[in-house]
């Protein structure tokens, strides 16, 4: 799964995206925003895969809010002027969509999207623990907790600590198999057994479901 989110000052341009966006399975559109600042808000505080960015926008550009990202998602830009195509190319955008755009030149930029994505067909992983490399394996992971400087991975049978934050842990695990559903926990979806009163149930263990993230969660599950 590819999660996104789009930045357009025009609502109905954010409309024509979130459009196109749903008849692609592997595509996840997790908010829109027309306010950039908003965003960039946003972004500080979530990892996402791509970005659809808007150039020309009040009070910061496209441009603009993409230099204020010390960690760059990818970025498809849409735009109805032309003459930004270069300088967006600059910044290493994947594609630039010139507005009007029809679905099949959206999907054409996704795809280019999706080939540049990390293997999520990978089983396994490795972390460093205290002095040694741990390897462990997707489907053993029930949760991550954050604990202070460091994150626990909960297994089925043991668990790891590693040195990072939950911000980080997140990058590395597949996103078609987890989901952060609070600022302390992100959790595998294959081991959810229920949800209850704000809870994410794993085993006996029963994990809160915060405010910020409570709207995404429910949009995988659903």
């Amino acid at each position: 799964m590819i999660r996104c989110i789009a930045i357009d000052d025009e609502p109905r341009a954010l409309e024509v995206t979130a459009q196109h966006a749903e008849r692609i399975d592997y595509l996840q559109l997790e908010k829109r925003f027309t306010n950039p600042l908003e965003a960039l808000a946003y972004l500080r505080d979530h990892t996402i895969d791509l970005l659809f960015l808007d150039v020309n926008m009040p009070d910061i550009s496209g441009l603009e809010l993409l230099g204020q990202l010390k960690k760059k998602p990818l970025v498809i830009f849409t735009t109805a002027h032309s003459e930004y195509a270069l300088e967006g190319y600059e910044h290493a955008a994947v594609d630039f969509l010139l507005k009007p755009f029809t679905f099949a030149r959206f999907l054409k930029a996704v795809e280019k999207v999706r080939d540049r994505m990390p293997d999520s067909s990978k089983d396994y992983f490795f972390v460093t623990s205290g002095n040694q490399k741990r390897r462990i394996s997707v489907d053993e992971v029930l949760y991550l907790e954050s604990r202070g400087n460091y994150v626990a991975y909960v297994l089925k049978d043991d668990e790891v600590e590693v040195r990072s934050t939950i911000k980080e842990a997140l990058q590395q695990l597949p996103a078609s198999q987890f989901q952060q559903v609070h600022r302390s926990f992100i959790v595998a979806l294959r081991w959810i057994d229920r949800i209850e009163d704000n809870h994410v149930y794993i085993g006996k263990s029963a994990i809160s479901i915060g405010a910020s993230h409570r709207d995404a969660f429910l949009r995988r599950i659903s």
